[in-house]
């Protein structure tokens, strides 16, 4: 019996923030989803989730090198242009391996005090290769 109180509903009206994935390395080459606005209060922060979906990653793109690996983050931000994100909501770092990355969901709810735009950001470390042909999804659950 799944949990009932598990957020995994998606509105149906909000399409996700579908996004390639960097082809150049460090922060520079990070790649970000688009922006999410959650309105001016439209919605109560604490009633929904987050979620970050990156499909597995060939050991060719995170090698068993890359110890640095792959950097995925949710931040929010004051404007959706993300000059600069106001704050790191959750960040995970994945070393590469013999076998890559294996897919991940990040999830996270969102801070009662959170900024009104939020977005989902990879990096790449030095020793990773062109992602691009992978995407990232970030989805709100309710």
């Amino acid at each position: 019996m799944a949990n009932e109180f598990a957020r995994n509903r998606q509105d149906a009206s909000l399409n996700p923030a579908t996004f390639a994935l960097p082809t150049t390395l460090l922060a520079a080459g990070s790649k970000q989803s688009a922006a999410i606005d959650l309105g001016a209060d439209t919605y109560e922060n604490e009633s929904f989730e987050l979620e970050l979906s990156i499909p597995a990653l060939s050991s060719t793109i995170a090698p068993a090198g890359s110890t640095g690996g792959v950097t995925y983050a949710i931040e929010s931000g004051t404007t959706s242009t993300f000059t600069t994100a106001t704050r790191t909501i959750v960040s995970q770092t994945i070393a590469g391996s013999a076998n890559g990355v294996a897919e991940t969901a990040l999830r996270c709810r969102v801070p009662s005090n959170c900024e009104r735009y939020v977005r989902a950001r990879v990096t790449l470390a030095t020793t990773c290769t062109d992602a691009s042909a992978v995407a990232g999804t970030l989805t709100i659950r309710f």
